[in-house]
């Protein structure tokens, strides 16, 4: 996101500081994104090429010298590629290459078709994409291609195609490079149904009522949910859009509802584009994924955490509330803040950081549960959450167990930090490893993650750093037992060997980005490797979704796991379940602990310890959990193995679900599956749906009807009553379907209510329905940010801002309605662009920005292309009002450029 060039996309140098005086509340979420770097023949592969009269001579110098989000500028000139990382460097989805400028007017237009930018050595599947960034392609017979370009375009095509299991086999698995992981399948980006140009992060969710996993993946312009029901072949259940960005990141929360007798989980989205907290429905899984709220909490944030809860099940740890945490928004200077999840689909404020400063600034974060003595040394408490926050430029510590407020516990930074991104702990909890997002690039460092021991949580230190055999930058990274997983860019996933957290060792790897391994930013953005089957997914920025198998826990100290995943019990009976370590030398132990699902009567752990085997002792071990006649008559909970010592690994299954008692032959019961509907006076039918809940057994049939309030029956909407029937074993949803009637009259929002009677749900028996009156809708306010010339060949971005004076979801149309035919990207998103004709040309663009009841404001606006080259004002048509901000913002730049 860059809203300093939203309104002026060809003047960033001139307007910078006007955009600074005048968008305070815009200010970017992180200092890590959205400068120019500049590329001249004549200039010089030193410094950080940010200066426009101090160029860096090649391509490749000035991308490796920048961060996610910028651009780098290339002057009038020849450059031949010379390998395969000129070419990705060139062609980088998160830091864009454009060609045409000049740097006698200091980078200020571009212009390709006076500025030639030329480029030799392109293989053929390129040369359309360069050309449309700003470049003149020659490929003649006196531009020699690189050695092994024609090995590299078949090497691309196959990343853009999905793929089946190809297992490790001599340090490959079909075209990827690997070591000790097997592709299980691979989902390219074109086989998205929201035809993204790259993704971003990944989380996991284990459906608890079914077992079924499911991978939900971060892409550029929203989120999509695929079902590994079959992980060989993913299916891809749902997709929710979004704004157009590169950063979007994704955590679950999953809890048992009582009343339903079933699981529950959302998931909830972040990103640094428009889109607000996006909270997503994943109740009808497979079936469908809804968007049930953007949440108001922030419009963008860099990042979103989850802390008390297991990140294999989602759910909560025992006698905790799971609270979620918000980094790097805008506000407070991107300091975390905390919102409570009691009602899942609305986040409460707990803890705001209201005096936080941009020297704050929380880029990620991650927590853990401390009940040592530490907790009393460090924090005055029997039990301490410890949140760990990358600032940037060091790691902090915060004791935040008292959840609407936290307590500065330690503040470190290390040598040659540059960029403290992220990190995770070990699950012995003495250690922390830290990801530098820049150290590489700026340091000349191979991959290095750095390793901190927190013993005392008031003075931790750093006790080593893992170097890895390439240049690739390590972004995000998690730990299951003794491996810890880690996106590692443009080498792909990388799995250490944690076994000794002081002194990690590289246990494997699988390169999605086979082409190279250098410090930018391509390949692998996120990683999740909690799946109960032990699989891993990754999220390739480049190519998509990879659904891989760990292969590096083959150990000579062993492997363990639970003799069975699942287990019943009589009510009051205890579990005594075996753990099994099949083979292995050396004397080794693992830790076990308990999650209570539902019907357990206590907020504490039932219990947790840990098993030992002798050198050579084989037998397996058992794990005893009392029993109690107090719980419910049906109850569950889970047992998970955790921090295996000694060189021991984890096997699959590693997490236990026992249930205890038998949920009786029930009827069950209906309800609402929401408890509020919006409809549209103006939109036509709407299905609403109905589920049968906590049993199946024998027939069962409910009445519906309408009770009038604001809104009447027969007048307002269609009169709907009726019934509803299941049979013996049936447990479809069923449907309602509600129709309002569109009238003339100018009428305030109302209201009525669908009730349900017979065997119901208390809590779901009853559906609000709201009708939103079309003739009392207000249209949506629209500003346009456009340049009104630009030179011919230019890149050009368009950028739209709509707000609705009704609080209604707005959608994006763009057209061109006249001149010289262009293809416009990305028109139904906020912002569009495309490439000016190669001539002189008059284009007229409209907008069309409307709400969610169909009432829309249309704006319309010329573009002047010139064969020559020109300075670029900046204009904005507005939809109504002195256009606030912004139009003092463009006086403002007018009045510089005066000066100037």
């Amino acid at each position: 996101m860059s809203h300093r060039l939203t309104f002026c996309p060809f003047k960033f140098s001139q307007f910078t500081l006007a955009a600074s005086l005048l968008f305070s509340a815009a200010a970017f979420s992180h200092a890590e994104h959205d400068r120019a770097r500049f590329v001249a023949p004549t200039g010089k592969d030193a410094g950080r090429c940010d200066s426009p009269v101090r160029a860096c001579q090649t391509i490749s110098y000035a991308v490796q010298q920048a961060s996610k989000g910028d651009r780098v500028l290339v002057a009038e000139g020849r450059y031949a590629i010379q390998d395969a990382d000129d070419l990705f460097y060139l062609t980088s989805k998160l830091v864009p290459v454009l060609g045409g400028y000049n740097k006698f007017d200091h980078f200020l237009d571009q212009a390709p078709g006076i500025n030639n930018t030329i480029l030799t050595g392109v293989p053929e599947a390129y040369i359309g994409q360069l050309q449309l960034q700003g470049f003149v392609v020659v490929n003649d017979g006196f531009s020699q291609r690189f050695a092994d370009s024609a090995a590299l375009e078949q090497t691309q095509q196959q990343l853009q195609q999905s793929q089946g299991p190809t297992p490790c086999v001599d340090g490959k698995a079909g075209i990827y490079p690997c070591k000790n992981i097997d592709l299980v399948s691979h989902v390219a980006l074109a086989d998205i149904s929201l035809k993204p140009g790259a993704a971003n992060d990944i989380w996991g969710h284990t459906d608890l009522n079914t077992g079924t996993e499911y991978a939900i993946i971060g892409l550029d312009n929203g989120t999509a949910v695929f079902s590994l029901a079959d992980p060989a072949a993913p299916k891809e259940v749902g997709a929710i859009a979004g704004s157009r960005t590169s950063w979007r990141d994704i955590k679950v929360l999953q809890f048992y509802d009582n009343s339903l007798a079933r699981w529950r989980a959302y998931a909830y989205v972040s990103s640094e584009g428009s889109d607000n907290v996006q909270i997503l429905d994943l109740n009808q899984l497979p079936g469908s994924v809804r968007l049930v709220a953007a949440d108001k909490a922030v419009t963008s944030a860099h990042n979103v955490y989850i802390s008390h809860v297991d990140y294999t099940t989602n759910s909560a740890l025992d006698g905790l509330e799971p609270t979620l945490h918000i980094v790097g928004q805008k506000a407070v200077g991107g300091a975390f803040t905390t919102y409570g999840l009691k009602n899942p689909e609305a986040l409460t404020p707990y803890y705001l950081h209201s005096n936080g400063l941009r020297s704050d600034y929380t880029h990620d974060a991650a927590s853990m549960v401390v009940d040592d003595n530490r907790a009393q040394q460090g924090c005055q408490r029997n039990s301490c959450t410890v949140l760990m926050d990358f600032n940037e430029q060091s790691v902090r510590l915060w004791d935040i167990t008292t959840l609407t407020g936290a307590g500065a516990l330690a503040d470190l930074t290390y040598p040659q930090a540059s960029y403290v991104h992220s990190g995770w702990w070990s699950e012995d909890k003495r250690f922390v490893f830290i990801h530098d997002e820049l150290d590489e690039r700026d340091h000349g460092l191979n991959t290095t993650v750095r390793v901190m021991n927190v013993d005392n949580l008031k003075q931790p230190v750093i006790v080593k750093e893992w170097t890895g055999p390439t240049g690739a930058i390590d972004h995000n990274g998690y730990t299951r037992g003794n491996r810890y997983y880690i996106s590692n860019y443009q080498r792909g996933t990388t799995i250490l060997d944690i076994t000794n957290p002081a002194n990690p060792v590289e246990a494997g790897f699988f390169d999605s980005f086979p082409s190279s391994d250098n410090a930018a930013f391509n390949g692998v953005w996120g990683t999740y490797p909690y799946l109960p089957s032990g699989l891993v997914i990754s999220a390739d920025i480049n190519s998509g979704l990879f659904v891989l198998r760990d292969q590096t826990k083959q150990s000579a100290a062993g492997q363990v796991s639970f003799a069975a995943a699942a287990s019943s019990l009589k009510a009051g009976e205890a579990a005594v379940l075996k753990v099994r370590r099949p083979a292995g030398s050396g004397a080794v132990s693992v830790g076990w602990e308990t999650l209570n699902g539902f019907g357990i009567s206590q907020t504490t752990q039932l219990g947790k310890g840990r098993l030992s085997w002798a050198a050579d002792d084989h037998a397996d071990k058992e794990i005893l959990v009392a029993g109690n006649t107090q719980w419910a008559a049906h109850a569950s909970y889970f047992v998970r193995l955790f921090d295996p010592q000694n060189g021991l690994t984890l096997g699959a299954p590693s997490y236990h679900q026992v249930t205890v008692g038998s949920a009786a032959a029930q009827q069950g019961a209906a309800g609402f599956q929401l408890s509020t509907v919006t409809l549209e006076e103006n939109g036509g039918p709407v299905s609403v749906k109905i589920g049968r809940f906590a049993g199946s057994s024998g027939a069962l049939t409910v009445s519906y009807q309408l009770k009038d309030d604001s809104a009447k029956a027969g007048m307002d909407i269609q009169q709907s009553s009726g019934e509803l029937s299941w049979a013996d074993g049936d447990t479809a949803d069923k449907s309602i379907t509600l129709t309002p009637i569109d009238d003339s009259l100018l009428e305030n929002e109302e209201q009525l209510t669908l009730q349900l009677s017979g065997t119901v749900v208390t809590d779901r028996a009853s559906l609000l329905v709201k009708i939103r009156d079309n003739e009392q809708n207000r249209k949506p306010e629209v500003k346009v940010g456009f340049p009104t010339e630009v030179n011919a060949g230019a890149q050009v971005t368009l950028k739209a801002e709509g707000t609705d004076p009704d609080g209604d979801a707005l959608t994006y149309s763009w057209t061109q309605v006249s001149g010289d035919s262009v293809t416009l990207s990305n028109a139904t998103t906020d912002s569009a662009s495309f490439i000016a004709p190669n001539r002189d040309a008059d284009l007229q663009f409209s907008v069309s920005v409307m709400d969610s009841r169909g009432l829309g404001t249309v704006v319309t606006f010329s573009v002047k292309v010139k064969g020559t080259v020109t300075t670029t004002p900046v204009n904005t048509s507005s939809s109504g009002g002195s256009g606030g901000a912004l139009g003092f913002a463009v006086l403002l730049l007018a009045l510089f450029r005066r000066r100037s």
